[in-house]
């Protein structure tokens, strides 16, 4: 009992983390990590699995786990003091110089940021691990996947009214940028692109998944129609309304990372529904030319704006690729220890250009460059090797399974999704949108691996 009324307070307090600007201010993101740690106690003390289930958990996790401790415990000891002179950054020699006393000198440039930046990183984990404890068992990963469609689905209708009724706030508080964009409870657009690309994935998924036999292809044309629509109008409802929303939604932010990325997960998803028998071939490649004329359909309701940004992208007018360049420079100048894990503002400062002298950038709008100065590339590198960890699981899951192949197609499908967007953009640093992926993440991880004799519902 217990176990089940943690189960569903973690899921509410994730699917809620999106709600206070994506609980991006220092109160929401501190409570957030609070009730992750205080939910990962309960999840361990309530659980009730045997040894020989804990045992097969914790050697199944143990690659992943091992990559992301020890990139924790490397981003703590960038923030211990008393290390070697040698392995300390040397801008803390100048300061001591400049100030005329000793200072308490760290690898990380700024500490403190470090330290919360390392409980952010741990509380992701967390979240990841919890998902993936609750959801071996397939009637709580169904529900995961449906809470998620259902609160995907509603973040969206809100953030459609707004748009409709003139954009001018988020929640209650007037809005201070993005006036002409979709953003949801989210501040920036396209982190909620992401999140409202994850959304559409799982509404796909839960869709393909409620029809079940009737996308299968094997009647005649009308009786395909008939038991398509039959099936909408009685038992897929929700994930059809939340996909239309989210696709909608997802258009009206004007991302251009966000629907790329999406594209490319939502490619992705079909050719592994088709492969692996989810859906008929004929019904599968009808979806794909369904899907494209859908996808013109919108551009021409709302996506001009989208094609306009794509259209009128380069290198002279945006700073972005400057941004790339001097964190390149700043990588190349410390690329083993680098300058602290959350500590890219702070530290970009220094390597400003000219170019970008009026602007504070505080993030490099790309996860990989950002990771490579702050933590090293070997710890950017044992980052990667983790998701890598993430992708085979998947992808085993879709060969070694024989039923139940969803959630791994979905897993795979939003790991491409936010390995692309984090190319171009800064989702993953956004607590409400990183642990909806944990979610997500975790709930296929615990569904991709074969089912142990004598599981039942697992």
């Amino acid at each position: 009992m217990i176990h089940r009324i943690t189960f569903y307070v973690f899921l509410v307090v994730i699917l809620l983390a999106p709600l206070p600007f994506a609980s991006n201010r220092p109160w929401s993101e501190t409570l957030l990590m609070t009730l992750i740690g205080a939910l990962l106690i309960a999840e361990i003390l309530s659980a009730h699995d045997s040894r020989y289930a804990d045992k097969r958990f914790l050697l199944r996790m143990l690659p992943g786990l091992m990559l992301w401790l020890s990139v924790a415990v490397w981003a703590w000891l960038q923030a211990f003091p008393g290390l070697p002179e040698s392995l300390v950054h040397p801008l803390w020699a100048e300061t001591s110089t400049i100030i005329g006393r000793p200072v308490t000198a760290t690898i990380s440039l700024d500490p403190e940021a470090t330290r919360i930046a390392t409980i952010r990183f741990l509380t992701y984990g967390a979240v990841f691990w919890i998902a993936a404890r609750f959801c071996q068992n397939y009637i709580f990963a169904t529900t995961t996947l449906k809470w998620f469609v259902a609160a995907s689905g509603l973040y969206a209708l809100y953030g459609f009214v707004v748009y409709v009724s003139g954009n001018e706030t988020i929640l209650w508080f007037e809005k201070w940028a993005y006036h002409r964009d979709l953003t949801s409870t989210f501040v920036n657009r396209n982190t909620y692109a992401t999140f409202a690309g994850l959304g559409f994935l799982a509404s796909v998924i839960l869709t393909i998944d409620s029809m079940g036999r009737a996308l299968r292809g094997n009647e005649t044309a009308r009786q395909f129609l008939s038991a398509l629509i039959e099936w909408i109008v009685t038992r897929s409802w929700m994930p059809v309304s939340a996909m239309v929303l989210t696709f909608i939604a997802l258009l009206l932010t004007h991302s251009r990372g966000g629907l790329l990325s999406t594209c490319l997960g939502f490619l992705i998803l079909l050719i592994a529904v088709i492969r692996s028998g989810l859906i008929g071939k004929r019904v599968g490649y009808g979806l794909i030319v369904a899907t494209i004329f859908a996808g013109v359909a919108a551009f021409n309701l709302s996506g001009e704006v989208v094609l306009k940004r794509l259209g009128t992208t380069s290198t002279v007018n945006e700073a972005r690729p400057e941004v790339y360049a001097r964190t390149l420079d700043a990588i190349s100048s410390n690329p083993w220890l680098g300058t602290g894990y959350g500590t890219y503002e702070h530290a970009f400062m220094a390597y400003k250009s000219e170019k970008l002298s009026g602007f504070n950038w505080d993030k490099a709008h790309s996860s990989y460059l950002e990771l490579a100065m702050e933590l090293g590339v070997p710890a950017t590198i044992a980052i990667g090797l983790a998701f890598i960890w993430l992708l085979v699981v998947n992808i085993s899951g879709l060969i070694r399974r024989r039923r139940r192949k969803s959630f791994a197609v979905l897993g795979l499908a939003a790991i491409i999704l936010v390995a692309a967007h984090a190319l171009v953009d800064f989702s993953l640093q956004i607590p409400g949108f990183t642990v909806a992926f944990a979610l997500i993440a975790g709930m296929a991880w615990g569904q991709s691996w074969p089912t142990e004799p004598g599981q039942g519902a697992r």
